[in-house]
């Protein structure tokens, strides 16, 4: 995107909301092309790059997310546009940046009436659409099994009794089968509205729990990693010495890397967010098997994605709620049928608001007016194009980060900033933006930031 055409767009929301306008609403109540292709929307909840397929950790086993990757189109640098769960869904599933939706935290995390929902657009242009598990941040679903004392492991700061058991930064090792789960409810959930006869195509979001805290899984998944053998993120002693005050407030959040360092369960952390993402790539395994071996394995368009990643200890960091990579980076796979697309790994800068637009493409339904993002279809189809498009991630109201090109620059509230080079530092260790040469250079990416919101 050229940088006029980006702050034209920000100049037309400052005017008014944005709806779905006259696409969206001339065609409420069309049918939908029985040839028309179903569509499985994946969602995993704070997934970050943790995945064979991204290489993010060494260990960790993800054999059927890596299998769908292989035969379909894999974002490798894909972005969240929020990295805080309620906001970040607002934003993908609208198609619109947050500083559009207006929802930057947890005080009414849903979709403004006036704005795009793309579940509803779906179901609006004859789509049979079922929602299962947390697509949406409210939702509801089957109770998880959970430890006899909790907390079981985080004893110090797991956030208990604040919090109640299905909130607590905690993890154990359970003595369930798979199917005890919510999320193994879930798939067998989804599985059983795949097979149900219908006339038209169909829509499922099914959305995963885990990896969302707490990481309670079934004691196999843990098996797969033996204590003794778990690596932990390796991060410089000095990493918070070029950050600006803000940015270690954010590091620094509610102290838990002191808070886990201290009980010696940096590596127990590590094991149970790995244990829960093996068990999650299981249930997906179970949706791509039937699939595979469906009437629909031909015509259906597979979607994976993650709401926003999870540090563990990177910048001495955990949880999300950070515009670095390890919180703004995440899982996003597009399955396109009937040969639409060939597999392929794309490494250009993509994010969450491009799913909306993508799958209105894929699906043959009109344009939706005011979506934001674009169409991923033309880059599926020809990854070697000239594509050079900022992705803004933003942080509550007024902290953003525009990645372009081999620039990542981070401009908080009150004007402390960070600026990396990605081609040479994909750590984000060393903070350039005192240097007086790349002033040009901030002052470039700055002009992509949406203005302060008071």
């Amino acid at each position: 995107m050229k940088r006029r055409d980006f702050l034209l767009g920000v100049a037309a929301l400052a005017a008014g909301p944005i709806g779905c306008g006259g696409d969206d609403s001339a065609d409420a109540s069309a049918p939908a092309d029985p040839q028309q292709p179903n569509v499985l929307f994946i969602s995993i909840d704070d997934l970050n790059d943790w995945v064979g397929y991204l290489g993010g950790h060494p260990q960790v086993q993800t054999p059927n997310i890596d299998r769908l990757a292989a035969r379909a189109v894999s974002f490798e640098h894909a972005y969240c546009n929020a990295p805080l769960c309620g906001p970040s869904r607002v934003s993908a599933l609208s198609g619109m940046y947050p500083f559009a939706t207006g929802v930057f935290d947890h005080t009414n995390p849903q979709i403004p009436a006036a704005l795009p929902d793309l579940l509803k657009h779906f179901a609006s242009q004859g789509y049979d659409t079922r929602v299962l598990g947390k697509v949406y941040h409210y939702f509801t679903t089957y109770p998880n099994p959970k430890p006899s004392v909790y907390p079981a492991t985080n004893l110090l700061c797991s956030g208990y009794p604040t919090l109640p058991p299905d909130g607590l930064f905690d993890w154990s090792p359970l003595d369930v089968e798979d199917a005890q789960m919510a999320d193994g409810q879930l798939t067998a959930d989804g599985i059983a509205f795949m097979q149900a006869s219908r006339e038209q195509p169909f829509f499922l979001g099914l959305g995963y729990i885990r990896t969302h805290v707490p990481w309670y899984v079934p004691k196999q998944y843990f098996d797969l990693y033996p204590i003794d053998q778990i690596h932990i993120p390796d991060v410089p002693a000095d990493d918070w010495d070029d950050l600006p005050p803000t940015a270690i407030t954010i590091a620094r959040f509610q102290n838990q890397h002191a808070c886990i360092t201290q009980q010696s369960l940096w590596a127990s952390a590590v094991q149970g967010y790995l244990a829960s993402i093996t068990f999650v790539d299981r249930q997906i395994g179970r949706l791509l098997d039937y699939l595979d071996n469906s009437p629909h394995a031909r015509n259906t368009v597979v979607v994976l994605w993650s709401d926003n990643g999870f540090h563990l200890g990177e910048k001495f960091h955990w949880h999300k709620q950070a515009l670095w990579e390890e919180s703004a980076r995440v899982p996003f796979i597009i399955q396109a049928p009937g040969g639409a697309t060939k597999p392929v790994a794309i490494r250009r800068d993509v994010s969450l608001i491009d799913m909306f637009p993508t799958l209105l493409e894929l699906c043959g339904l009109p344009a939706v007016n005011g979506l934001q993002g674009r169409s991923l279809v033309p880059l599926m189809q020809d990854p070697s194009q000239s594509w050079q498009h900022p992705v803004l991630t933003t942080y509550l109201k007024n902290h953003h980060a525009i990645r372009l090109g081999k620039w990542c620059y981070m401009r908080y509230e009150n004007g402390d900033e960070e600026l990396y080079d990605r081609s040479t530092d994909q750590g984000q260790f060393t903070n350039l933006a005192g240097r007086p040469d790349l002033a040009g250079v901030k002052e470039e990416l700055g002009r992509l930031m949406p203005a302060l919101i008071a």
